[in-house]
């Protein structure tokens, strides 16, 4: 009886499961808001944190993408960063209307400096901090684009960060 001589596949050795995958399309190239909650959904499934943080904040970025002023921009980002965590922690949808209305009704600056020099620390700046992202709190904005806002308000945000990153 003959024996099957044809060749056998070469045997590939499985990735090791801490090998990452390559994505097809770099998160910065995302401009469908959707698109990246997906992917979001798909990296937190995943345990992927760093490609859930990365195209959350693209998301926020997208929010902004609209305005050519960099502070306006970054508050932008900020308040989708914001209702993002709101609509999380109501899981239902949730848009900061209150806020909405006073930045076009008053302007930016004037919110973040009412943000920044009240006694209590707004529940949007509460709320990102305890999500780990400090960095997109008004607070932060009023220290990284300082010559648009008084020395006071400039003062009081960063007492306020300092306390908070002491406790």
């Amino acid at each position: 009886m003959a024996k099957n001589k044809a060749k056998k596949p070469p045997v590939v050795d499985k990735p090791a499961p801490g090998l990452r995958q390559t994505m097809a399309k770099k998160i910065a190239d995302y401009t469908v808001p959707e698109e990246l909650r997906t992917l979001m959904v798909n990296a937190k499934r995943l345990g992927r944190d760093d490609v859930w943080r990365d195209a959350f904040r693209r998301l926020c970025a997208l929010a902004g993408a609209d305005q050519t002023d960099p502070l306006h921009r970054d508050f932008y980002e900020m308040l989708a960063a914001y209702e993002h965590f709101l609509s999380e922690r109501n899981a239902r949808a949730t848009r900061a209307t209150p806020t909405r209305l006073k930045a076009k009704n008053k302007g930016v600056v004037h919110l973040l400096e009412e943000w920044a020099m009240s006694k209590t620390p707004t529940d949007g700046y509460e709320l990102l901090v305890a999500k780990g992202m400090p960095e997109l709190t008004g607070e932060h904005l009023v220290l990284k684009y300082p010559e648009q806002f008084s020395a006071e308000a400039i003062a009081a945000a960063k007492a306020r960060v300092e306390f908070m990153t002491a406790h």
